[in-house]
């Protein structure tokens, strides 16, 4: 509460921290795909002091899942940590209530996890 009454909007530590959205390619490794799928494309947000940083921290966490990464990421896109709810919004509404809240999102970054973003598979080999 404020000297006046009015409540101020509490600003979580973490918003202004810098994450990156580092699209991957997707394809089955150890851990096969559910078929028919072959192969998929997932945006991943994770944190790091580089956008070559961020690639590999994104890289690595699908390959802890089992599953392979063909070629590294073309572009990385670099955000403030408070822009993911807008982010998820802007891209994926209708998938919003499956995907972390923002809050759910600052305690992945807090712990330095990464945060999958929804998988787009297909079912032809990519050209």
């Amino acid at each position: 509460m404020s000297l006046f009454g009015k409540s101020r909007a509490t600003v979580h530590p973490l918003a202004e921290t810098v994450v990156w959205a580092v699209p991957l390619h997707v394809k089955g490794g150890a851990e096969q795909l559910p078929p028919p799928l072959v192969g998929a494309y997932v945006k991943v947000f994770c944190r790091g002091d580089s956008a070559t940083m961020a690639a590999w921290a994104a890289i690595q966490a699908i390959e802890a899942m089992g599953y392979s990464v063909p070629e590294s990421p073309k572009a990385v896109d670099k955000m403030r940590a408070a822009d993911y709810e807008a982010f998820v919004s802007a891209n994926w509404p209708e998938l919003k209530d499956g995907l972390p809240s923002q809050i759910e999102f600052y305690d992945s970054i807090a712990d330095n996890r990464a945060v999958l973003g929804p998988f787009a598979g297909y079912e032809t080999p990519s050209l």
